[in-house]
């Protein structure tokens, strides 16, 4: 009875593995769609080519990229914290009331990515959620950057404004790489990846200004994919919340 135990296990324990991994892929994923941020890259590099050389907003640039990794580096140990806090008070086991909290939050997430994260989901614009006193703040501060903490401070509070859309993604996260490293799984490379992962698009922007691309060339292209982020943002959220009920309740 033991022996035909044994694959049983090995196939819950796989699975449960597979879950997590796709599980952090997906917030990776949603991660890199999220808009805010390139939005407020792309108008910070325009108004500093505008002002700069090349060299010195290249300078600048590298220190806002810097600065949405500090503070993505930041959320995600303090999420791991929360994380631990979970573990230690027995709080992961399957039904139990912070895994239904966990879905209860990617369903609204889902729901409120898709109809409100752009404040007019059919006209072609990528005006966001943003109410109209934080975004002319944020548009004042991209275009009043003059030394490298200016920029650094830009990307870091443009990381916080977001926060409603990416601190779920961060514990989600937090929890299934230590779920995976209490089942010995290599878990430092997914570590690593997700804090990186907010600079894929930013660096992406970045080369599209390198290669002699402006400002309106990018809002032509973020219009064009405006749909595209809307449903994969949502659908980001829907597909970790059903992994949670299937592999963390079921």
């Amino acid at each position: 009875p033991f022996q035909q135990l044994q694959p049983l296990l090995w196939y819950n324990l796989s699975m449960n593995v597979f879950a997590s991994i796709g599980i952090v892929v997906l917030a990776m994923l949603i991660m890199a769609s999220l808009q805010l941020v390139p939005g407020v890259f792309a108008l910070f590099h325009h108004y500093s080519l505008g002002k700069y050389s090349f060299k010195k907003t290249s300078r600048l640039s590298l220190f806002f990229i810097l600065g949405t990794e500090i503070i993505s580096a930041f959320l995600f140990i303090a999420s791991f914290f929360i994380a631990s806090i979970l573990f230690l008070n027995d709080l992961d086991p399957r039904n139990n009331i912070v895994t239904w909290i966990f879905v209860g939050i990617f369903a609204s997430l889902a729901i409120v990515s898709f109809f409100f994260y752009f404040r007019h989901p059919r006209s072609k614009d990528t005006i966001l959620f943003l109410p109209r006193r934080y975004a002319s703040a944020l548009n004042q501060r991209a275009n009043n950057v003059k030394k490298p903490t200016d920029a650094f401070t830009l990307g870091a509070l443009s990381n916080v404004y977001e926060l409603a859309f990416t601190l779920p993604l961060y514990i989600i996260t937090a929890t299934e790489i230590m779920y995976m490293h209490t089942e010995y799984f290599a878990d430092d490379l997914l570590t690593i990846l997700y804090i990186l992962i907010s600079a894929i698009p930013l660096l992406n922007m970045y080369l599209s200004f390198l290669l002699g691309h402006n400002l309106a060339d990018i809002e032509r292209s973020r219009i064009k994919d405006k749909t595209f982020h809307r449903f994969s943002i949502s659908l980001g959220y829907i597909t970790i919340m059903v992994l949670i009920i299937f592999f963390r309740i079921a």
